[in-house]
């Protein structure tokens, strides 16, 4: 081959498009990331009015709940709750 046409040849090369779609990249990672923080500190909130009747994100032991053997059933009675307020028949 000719080395005029070597320089057509862009197997390796990249351009500004690869910088666009790598900052979207790490634009869309960290909004993900944000979004699992702010899901697992959801999820945190939600176990602590359930099983301790605490509106906080305080990190508390399920072991210590005042409800004993009966937070076995928090989760089935979650199950069952519909939104609009009334249970399941």
């Amino acid at each position: 081959m000719k080395s005029s046409e070597n320089h057509n040849l862009r197997d390796f090369t990249t351009d500004t498009r690869v910088l666009l779609i790598a900052t979207i990249a790490v634009a869309v990672a960290t909004a993900g990331l944000f979004a699992g923080i702010a899901l697992l500190k959801l999820i945190r909130l939600a176990t602590n009015i359930a099983y301790f009747g605490q509106f906080s994100l305080a990190e508390l032991k399920l072991q210590d709940t005042p409800l004993g053997v009966a937070a076995v059933i928090v989760p089935v009675i979650g199950a069952d709750y519909r939104l609009d307020g009334q249970i399941r028949q």
